[in-house]
């Protein structure tokens, strides 16, 4: 094991410790800020470890004691939201609800990093890669290929589920049959602020309840939820449904985003509780 792999497997420790002591400690934001920090330092090692098998097993680790923390957090956004109208938090079928998912009535925030000042004006998508014209498409441009609305649920890997999301914007494949899809596009890479992205397989971008949305339950995308335009992927979990797009990106081969490349799941199935690497 490399110098780097060995601190990782230190620090995992290190926190696994912390986690254990926590029932005896008074001050759980103190633990709570501990635990993060160390997670945060093990992740720096990250590149550092040249085994490509070895560096996504440590990622996943690592992403599954960070994806414990942020569930605790959760845990206190899990009523109404003031920005969105109450979900419901009762189905007479359980089998709509994905194991290991919970209902929340509200709409949690979790995202990397601050969400940007944009206004609609501003909106650009770039349609690149394996495609017959690279496309620059603004808001206005988007709306007018054709809008549609879809109903669905929403599941997010730190296992709270939002029922009944309605969502309005523009089919992806509608989206990418104005650039052309080149013949050789196997995968999508899809772009966000800061430096955010996520892979998705060319027929799970091109699903037909997939859509780049700018309303959700008859309103205008609110910014903190991805306005003035984000990525919906209804049937994944949901860190493949990019806020605030700017790009998507054909390749022909697959290519891992921001948390795949930090231990989770290529795909992100929530019926297979595909989280993390190696589910």
């Amino acid at each position: 094991m490399s110098d780097a792999a060995a601190t990782i497997a230190r620090l995992l420790r290190r926190a696994d410790e912390v986690r254990k002591a926590a029932p005896a400690r008074t001050d759980p934001t103190r633990v709570r800020d501990q635990l993060a920090g160390t997670l945060t330092d093990a992740r720096r090692y990250l590149d550092e470890v040249e085994d490509e098998d070895l560096r996504l097993e440590l990622a996943g680790a690592i992403a599954r004691r960070v994806a414990d923390l942020d569930a605790v957090e959760v845990a206190t956004m899990l009523g109404p939201s003031p920005e969105v109208g109450v979900a419901p938090t009762t189905v007479d079928d359980p089998t709509r609800i994905p194991p290991g998912q919970h209902l929340t009535a509200g709409f949690p925030v979790l995202h990397v990093e601050r969400a940007p000042a944009w206004t609609p004006e501003q909106v650009r998508v770039v349609v690149t890669g394996l495609v017959e014209r690279r496309t620059v498409l603004g808001l206005a441009d988007l709306q007018a290929i054709g809008e549609v609305t879809v109903t669905r649920d929403f599941h997010c890997v730190t296992t709270w589920s939002r029922l009944d999301n309605t969502w309005t914007g523009v089919r992806v494949r509608d989206v990418l049959a104005v650039a052309g899809i080149h013949d050789t596009a196997t995968h999508g890479l899809v772009a966000g602020p800061p430096a955010y992205t996520t892979n998705l397989p060319l027929e799970e971008l091109t699903a037909d309840d997939v859509l780049l949305a700018w309303a959700h339950d008859g309103v205008p995308l609110a910014r903190e939820h991805g306005g003035p335009l984000r990525l919906v992927v209804p049937r994944l979990y949901g860190w493949k449904s990019v806020k605030w797009v700017t790009e998507l990106r054909l390749l022909d081969r697959d290519v891992r985003g921001y948390w795949e490349e930090r231990g989770y799941h290529d795909l992100g199935d929530p019926w297979r509780e595909q989280r993390f690497r190696g589910d």
